[in-house]
C-alpha cells in the first residue's frame, strides 16, 4: 500500500503501481482482500477490494480492519461487529470494541468486559476479563484485577494471573513482567529470568530486549547475541523484531537494519523504519517522504510520480 498525492494505491514487489492511487485511505492486503475508503471527504466509507482494485464488499462501513481467519472487524455508528469474506455479518455491529480473529477466536468487549466469539459469532468464552489479546500458539493473555495470565481456547486458566504485564506466545515463549521482564514457557515457568527493563516477542529464534534504556537481542537461552547499544531519546523501543534475517534498529536519531550478528547491512539513514515482509520494508528518509526498499536498501518505490 502506498500514498501518492493524498490518495492510496498498491504496488507490486518490483515497485510497479498495480492498483492506481484513487482511494481516500487503505490498509495492506490480507488473505486476498484489502480495506479501502471512498466517498465524500467528510463521509468516506470503507469496503474491501480484490487484487484488481475492485470492490467485492461494498464501502458501507465507518471503519474496516484486515481479514484474519477469514473474518474482518468492521465499525458502524461507533460500534463493532465481524463479517465474513462475502460481507455477511457473523456478529452484528453492537459491540463496544473487538480484536482481530486469531486461531479461530476473536475477542470482543461487552458491558466493559472482554470475552471471545467463535467463527459463527457465538460466545465461546464469556466476557469477564478486564483486557484480553489474541490467541497465539493456543494461548491468550488475559487481565483481571490488574494482573495477567494465560487461558486456553476453552477459557481455562493455564498460567495463573500473577504477572504485571503479558505479551503473546511466540516460538514457545512469552514475555511477562514480574518486577522486570523475562520469558516463560507454556506452564508458566521462567526459561529466561526476569531482568530486562522491556522485552519483545521472539522471531527467528531472537528477541529484542532493553537494559537501562538501550536495546539489544537475546537468543532462546537468554544469551546476549547483540549487545544493548541501540537507543531512542524518546524512550520508545529502539529495536524491532527480526524478519527475513534483518531487524530495524535505531542508531542515534536514524534507523537502519542489522543482521543477527549486530552488523549493519543497511546503513542507519532513515527517520522511520519498518519490518521486512516479502522482501520489502517501508521506510521514511524524511517526515514527508516514505517508500519501500529491497533487502539491499535500494528504493523500489520512493513516493515520486
Amino acid at each position: 500500500m502506498v500514498e501518492l498525492h493524498g490518495k492510496y494505491g498498491f504496488i507490486n514487489r518490483e515497485g510497479k503501481m498495480v492498483i492506481p492511487a484513487r482511494f481516500d485511505f487503505a490498509w495492506d492486503f490480507s488473505e486476498g482482500l484489502a480495506s479501502a475508503w471512498v466517498g465524500l471527504p467528510a463521509a468516506s466509507k470503507a469496503g474491501f477490494i480484490d487484487p484488481r482494485g475492485e470492490f467485492v464488499i461494498p464501502a458501507l462501513f465507518d471503519y474496516a480492519r484486515a481479514f484474519h481467519d477469514g473474518i474482518a472487524a468492521v465499525q458502524v455508528g461507533g460500534l463493532w461487529g465481524f463479517i465474513d469474506r462475502t460481507g455477511h455479518p457473523i456478529a452484528d455491529a453492537a459491540l463496544e470494541a473487538v480484536d482481530d480473529f486469531a486461531e479461530g477466536l476473536g475477542a470482543f468487549k461487552f458491558e466493559g468486559k472482554w470475552g471471545y466469539l467463535d467463527k459463527k459469532g457465538r460466545r465461546a468464552i464469556s466476557p469477564k476479563y478486564d483486557l484480553t489479546s489474541g490467541f497465539s500458539e493456543g494461548l491468550a493473555p488475559v487481565y483481571l484485577n490488574q494482573k495477567c495470565g494465560f487461558i486456553d481456547k476453552k477459557g481455562t486458566i493455564v498460567v495463573s494471573a500473577n504477572f504485571e504485564r503479558c505479551a503473546a506466545f511466540a516460538e514457545g515463549l512469552a514475555a511477562v513482567k514480574s518486577g522486570f521482564w523475562g520469558y516463560i514457557d507454556k506452564v508458566g515457568i521462567f526459561q529466561i529470568k526476569p531482568h530486562f527493563d522491556s522485552a519483545g516477542v521472539f522471531s527467528e529464534g531472537i528477541a529484542a530486549i532493553e537494559r537501562r534504556g538501550r536495546w539489544g537481542y537475546v537468543n532462546r537461552a537468554g544469551e546476549l547475541i547483540v549487545e544493548p547499544e541501540f537507543f531512542s531519546p524518546s524512550g520508545s523501543p529502539a529495536a524491532y523484531r527480526f524478519s527475513e534475517n534483518k531487524a530495524c534498529v535505531k542508531e542515534r536519531v536514524k534507523w537502519g537494519f542489522i543482521d543477527k550478528k549486530g552488523k549493519f547491512v543497511i546503513a542507519a539513514k532513515f527517520v522511520r523504519g519498518g519490518t521486512f515482509n516479502h522482501g520489502l520494508a517501508r521506510v521514511c528518509d524524511a517526515p514527508n517522504h516514505c517508500g519501500y526498499i529491497n533487502d539491499k536498501g535500494d528504493y523500489v518505490w520512493s513516493g515520486e510520480p
